[in-house]
């Protein structure tokens, strides 16, 4: 079941729902939450032409080391912002570091009005466990016709929460818990 905004509430009041820094007001709706965008994005370096690069994930036994040498971290300050050009793939974080109790999942979703100018804001791994602790990496693509503006600090995507029929009985165990940025 989707918790409402008065279960996410008392999620967050128990402390066994945990957002460092802590969820605005402004940030709730009636069935969702909304997470802001932080200010560290990863671009990636363009193919050298000559070199194939291919991805095998089945040969890439670190994805993060990985990305780290194939792409370029670059931070944006407050008030600045990361511009999306058509066909552009890039990675973000959320600014909230999330603390998931073991009875509650969530699912991440993009914002209506990024959709309707073509930036899609999570491409497919929108499944926030129980027992995830960390950061909410976000793929984010732009598919649309125009140049796009990215503002850290912005309402990037909606968290939704659901409880769990019951408590599970194992922590998650994954290369993405405790994920943050560096």
């Amino acid at each position: 079941m989707i918790l409402s905004d008065r279960e996410i509430l008392m999620e967050i009041g128990s402390r066994r729902l945990r957002f460092t820094p802590a969820i605005g007001d402004y940030q709730i709706s009636p069935s969702s939450l909304d997470l802001l965008l932080s200010n560290e994005f990863t671009v990636f370096k363009p193919q050298t032409p000559g070199v194939e690069t291919i991805l095998d994930l089945e040969k890439i036994p670190n994805l993060d080391e990985f990305l780290r040498s194939h792409g370029k971290v670059i931070t944006i300050p407050d008030g600045d912002y990361l511009t999306l050009h058509p066909g552009d793939f890039v990675l973000a974080y959320t600014r909230e570091f999330v603390e998931m109790p073991n009875y509650l999942a969530a699912r991440v979703e993009g914002r209506s009005s990024y959709a309707r100018i073509g930036v899609s804001v999570h491409q497919t791994a929108s499944t926030i466990h129980a027992t995830f602790r960390g950061q909410i990496r976000l793929e984010i693509s732009h598919v649309g016709p125009l140049d796009c503006r990215l503002y850290p600090g912005e309402r990037i995507c909606q968290m939704v929460i659901e409880r769990l029929s019951s408590p599970a009985e194992r922590s998650l165990t994954s290369q993405f818990q405790q994920q943050q940025e560096i």
